[in-house]
């Protein structure tokens, strides 16, 4: 039995004719965590065992967050690490966040 067509489901095969959206996420405060965690990503993977080590604390999920509503997009992977029981969240930031954040730091804004 097929399942019926509903107006909702004959859309959806619709959006992908229309354009991506731009990419352009909002700079978080300056001395804020999320800035701290948005120039910490910019070097590389971050874990919650980095920002610890760095002393920021035990906010990075927040921070991390923060910059996920401002619209940088971070990942997240859960991976083992050694001499932790559990696996724990390795965040990164796509490419495209990365090279935004190049265009804004050579001008300045970041």
């Amino acid at each position: 039995m097929n399942k019926p067509r509903t107006r909702q489901s004959n859309g959806a095969a619709q959006l992908s004719l229309l354009p991506e959206p731009t990419f352009c996420p909002k700079s978080p405060n300056p001395n804020s965590a999320e800035s701290a965690a948005l120039v910490a990503l910019l070097e590389g993977e971050l874990t919650q065992v980095d920002w610890l080590r760095r002393g920021k604390g035990w906010r990075l999920a927040a921070a991390i967050k923060e910059l996920d509503y401002l619209g940088w997009e971070p990942e997240s992977i859960l991976s083992k690490r050694e001499g932790w029981p559990r696996p724990i969240a390795v965040y990164q930031l796509p490419a495209k966040a990365k090279r935004f954040a190049k265009r804004l730091q050579s001008r300045g804004a970041l």
